[in-house]
């Protein structure tokens, strides 16, 4: 196996495997992301996402993330998903540092998130990384959700 390779989602193939992705997320997550307009969103996408990265793992799509922008200098990590077959690679980790110093380039100050607490590996990821809980700023009716926002000025 070779090294996993990070990329811009850009072209119609690349962004297609990315909603791909998207899409095995919502159906291995323990809820019904309907509350979001997941269905909305992905019948629009990639418009709502200013930045999309998917990661290949001998040429095979394997995860993706997205950068969702909340105002001028704040924005959003989304849809983090490495498929099982890549799961304990460090993969997940290697998209979200990705994601962060892309973010940072765009001009970000603050990166938002919001996962579910019964996603332990998850959630001490993002901390791992930096991340702190925050107040809510968007509607989740899950009783576990996890808010959380880092800084990228000291990336």
């Amino acid at each position: 196996m070779r090294e996993p390779v990070i990329l811009k989602a850009e072209n119609p193939e690349d962004l297609l495997a990315a909603k791909g992705i998207f899409r095995a997320f919502s159906e291995w997550l323990p809820i019904d992301l309907g509350f979001q307009d997941f269905e909305g969103e992905m019948a629009r996408f990639p418009e709502g996402f200013v930045h999309v990265l998917l990661a290949r793992l001998d040429g095979e799509p394997v995860g993706a993330v997205a950068l969702k922008p909340h105002g001028r200098d704040v924005c959003e990590m989304k849809r983090l998903f490495v498929l099982p077959a890549a799961h304990g690679t460090g993969l997940g980790r290697k998209l979200c540092e990705r994601l962060l110093a892309d973010a940072k380039a765009l001009g970000y100050h603050t990166m938002l998130l919001d996962s579910l607490g019964r996603l332990e590996a998850a959630v001490a990821l993002y901390r791992k990384l930096g991340f702190v809980d925050t107040e809510p700023y968007n509607f989740n009716p899950e009783a576990d959700v996890v808010y959380m926002r880092r800084g990228l000025a000291d990336l």
